[in-house]
């Protein structure tokens, strides 16, 4: 894999966001229609979404409200008219916005729905009118920022479609997992400060919540012989994911470096590699081989997975990517790294998602720490994969069977689960 593929690998799935990003497209698409309007005076608001992209969106906090609503979500977003902030929309949100969400939503209608759409598992579309009877539709697909088509009073506005087609004609994908790895060995990282820069952002706030909360869970209050037990770390790393994925759930006004689409990956995939290098005391060459590796697998994880998912496509990730982590610090070989995933997916492959909430912090810290645990076992030679079942020898059948599972053969789950919750 050459240096200039992964500069755009990271490009294309390195994202800002604010909040969870499922309730963040919300606000990015109410925010767009709202600029089109030129901030006229809004009349009429309805928003089709799919199943999928609703099932992730319903239960989580608003940022800044720390409280869920969809409605609540579209009313901020056009409050906000502020679409060149994408995903992170809300970063700008004041206690007057909030304060006016009540009242706003009391002066227009609103209509919410969810429908199944064969040809995505992430579409968004919102119509909305002005009192003036001027109208905006926009529509959103495949991905959060994926802005497929914008209409003010029926004409297409062709700018946003020209960026649409330019992200999509260059979007570059892995063909291997091998080649992964033969890049974090002998790759040139040069170009990847953005990168790094990121993950020790998102480390560092981890810790900074942490130190708010007066918790005794940072690598300086490790005892020696904690540091030299994997399980005794597996319960700090816990504690440095759960903290922000919490305040992301919650609707706090907290920043988040998405990873493959995922906020809770981005903490998963990024603060994994760096707290295990802090506290084992590894030098920059390995900690930056750590992170460029735990970002590749996570991605490489996520390609394989359509990228709202009926299985937990965060946790899968997060736990892959710290398995091939730990091994890789344990010196693990090659075919020991690829074990350390095969072991994770062979306890997690029936991971289900069942709609993002407050909980699932808890899932994405425990796959980390599973995952951690899965490169200990597999450098250790204690994995145990015979090929039969989901899991097979081959690493990239496994992942292609994960795909398999989440994008066909569980297709259809998602209006059970939506009924279920």
């Amino acid at each position: 894999m050459e240096a200039e593929t992964v500069k755009k690998i990271v490009s294309a799935n390195l994202t800002k966001t604010m909040g969870c990003t499922d309730i963040g497209v919300v606000g990015y698409i109410a925010s767009i229609g709202s600029f089109v309007l030129k901030g006229e005076k809004v009349k009429r608001v309805n928003l089709v979404m799919s199943e999928e992209l609703y099932k992730n969106a319903v239960n989580v906090g608003v940022p800044g409200l720390k409280k869920s609503g969809l409605d609540k979500a579209l009313a901020l977003g056009i409050l906000l008219r502020n679409p060149e902030k994408q995903l992170s929309v809300f970063e700008s949100v004041t206690k007057d916005d909030i304060e006016k969400i009540s009242s706003f939503l009391n002066e227009i209608d609103v209509t919410i729905s969810h429908k199944k759409f064969d040809h995505t598992v992430l579409y968004e579309e919102l119509e909305i009118e002005a009192v003036n009877g001027d109208i905006a539709k926009i529509k959103i697909e495949d991905s959060y920022d994926n802005v497929v088509s914008v209409e003010f009073n029926g004409e297409l506005l062709q700018d946003f479609d020209k960026d649409r087609l330019v992200r999509k004609a260059t979007k570059p994908q892995i063909k291997s997992y091998d080649e992964i790895l033969e890049f974090v060995e002998n790759g040139d990282f040069s170009e990847l400060d953005i990168l790094f820069s990121t993950a020790d952002i998102q480390y560092d706030n981890a810790r900074n919540e942490i130190k708010l909360l007066g918790k005794k869970f940072l690598v300086e209050d490790l005892r020696a012989s904690e540091r030299n037990c994997l399980y005794d770390l597996s319960n700090y790393l816990r504690k440095h994911i759960i903290v922000p994925s919490k305040k992301r759930m919650e609707g706090d006004i907290f920043t988040v470096y998405g990873v493959a689409g995922s906020g809770n990956l981005g903490i998963g995939t990024l603060i994994s590699p760096l707290f295990l290098a802090h506290a084992l005391k590894l030098d920059d060459d390995i900690r930056q081989k750590l992170v460029v590796l735990s970002f590749l697998t996570s991605v490489y994880v996520k390609q394989k997975m359509s990228i709202v998912t009926v299985l937990c496509g965060t946790g899968h990730a997060t736990g892959c990517s710290t398995a091939a982590v730990t091994a890789y610090i344990r010196k693990g070989s090659v075919e020991q790294i690829k074990k350390s995933i095969n072991l994770y997916l062979s306890t997690s492959m029936g991971f289900v998602c069942d709609g993002a909430k407050l909980s699932c912090t808890n899932k994405v810290a425990f796959a980390a720490m599973n995952g951690l645990i899965s490169g200990k076992m597999a450098t250790d030679d204690e994995d145990v994969c015979d090929g039969t079942g989901l899991n097979k020898i081959d690493i990239e059948q496994s992942l292609t069977n994960l795909g398999k599972l989440n994008n066909e053969i569980l297709k259809g789950a998602n209006k059970g689960i939506i009924e279920l919750i």
